[in-house]
């Protein structure tokens, strides 16, 4: 069996790229207009720039057995911008599994860096695509951990057992001594209001005074963040900003999800003014139903070991489809910027980097 590889333009195989993956049912849809409410919002809000897309046909009937979209995102360390992309949507047929088309797609990713389009190549992928991008030589950094802290026990441990939510209280304090007299705790800075955002609000605010950051950080326009967090079908995301109460400059934000277990997704912060830990903490105080602060990151970064540090507890992640994200990375050694590129521990990534 014969088949051709093509570098295309998304919106030109829409409709045939939708009806591949409703075929094979791939994404949280029941209808095929869901699946056209998914495409469409994957292609306007997970790139920072026109998306690629990288297809497998079958050559005797045209049918597309193989995809993978790339999606462009901007990181920034100090003065240096650094384009990354990020792959989504890598699915082979599963009649054709076992043919050289899904290493066919994944060393698409290769001469994309090899190239030059891209200072990195940022994947987060499944047990089996890791395994693939492991054989060709990209970089493995694990999955995500998630860093823990307890807000109220008792509502947790009532889920459980009723009987246990009587050593509610006690469990509590542990946790607010383990916060307090841990080292890297700091005192949310008490100049900043905290404010939710609506996606109008949040695209009207100015970030252009922010200090240049010290670490490698996400750095996506208003658009992307408003469109990424707050417009995706069927979700529900809310976005927190830190205002300086003088000036009511923005100073940071964080986007979570609106539920008892504040599972945070992304924070972004002007470092002159405050830092991640200290922001997430300042969200979490106005949230009052708040049970769990959950902040899932990659675990040998310096930005885990600081939220340890601050009394957060150390696990490997439960959610599964978190737990069997693997990351990996690719860049050129002799790209200018490898120097960072090469030290994951300077990464700050959030889940929001992913590619849905």
């Amino acid at each position: 069996m014969t088949f051709e590889f093509q570098r295309v333009d998304p919106l030109e195989v829409r409709d045939e790229v939708v009806d591949f993956f409703f075929k094979h049912r791939r994404w949280p849809g029941e209808t095929r207009g869901d699946y056209e409410a998914i495409w469409n919002w994957r292609h306007r809000a997970l790139s920072e720039g026109p998306p690629l897309a990288y297809i497998a046909r079958l050559q005797s009937t045209g049918e597309i057995v193989g995809h993978v979209g790339v999606y462009r995102r901007e990181f920034r360390i100090g003065d240096a911008r650094i384009s990354a992309c990020v792959p989504g949507n890598l699915f082979v047929h599963p009649g054709w599994k076992q043919n050289i088309i899904g290493v066919r797609l994944v060393m698409f990713f290769r001469s994309l860096i090899q190239n030059g389009e891209f200072d990195l190549f940022l994947g987060f992928g499944n047990e089996a695509a890791n395994a693939m991008l492991a054989r060709l030589g990209f970089a493995q950094l694990g999955s995500m951990h998630t860093y823990a802290d307890v807000r109220n026990a008792g509502a947790v441990l009532r889920r459980r057992h009723r009987a246990l939510a009587a050593v509610g209280p006690l469990v509590n304090l542990g946790f607010a001594a383990r916060r307090r007299f841990s080292s890297g705790r700091r005192e949310a800075v008490s100049t900043l209001d905290v404010r939710r955002l609506g996606a109008a609000e949040f695209l009207e605010l100015d970030r252009s005074h922010w200090s240049a950051p010290t670490r490698l950080v996400a750095w996506e326009s208003n658009e992307f963040i408003a469109e990424r967090y707050l417009n995706e079908p069927g979700v529900e995301r809310t976005l927190y900003g830190l205002f300086a109460r003088e000036k009511g400059t923005l100073e940071g934000f964080v986007v979570t999800e609106p539920t008892a277990r504040v599972k945070v997704w992304d924070c972004q912060t002007n470092p002159a003014s405050i830092d991640s830990q200290s922001a997430i903490a300042a969200v979490a105080g106005k949230i009052r139903n708040a049970e769990t602060l959950l902040v899932p990151t990659l675990p040998q970064s310096a930005l885990a070991g600081e939220f340890t540090r601050a009394g957060f507890l150390d696990r490997e992640a439960v959610d599964d489809v978190e737990a069997n994200t693997f990351v990996s990375a690719l860049f050129l050694p002799d790209n200018p910027h490898a120097h960072v590129l090469k030290d994951p521990t300077q990464w700050n990534i959030w889940m929001g980097s992913r590619h849905y």
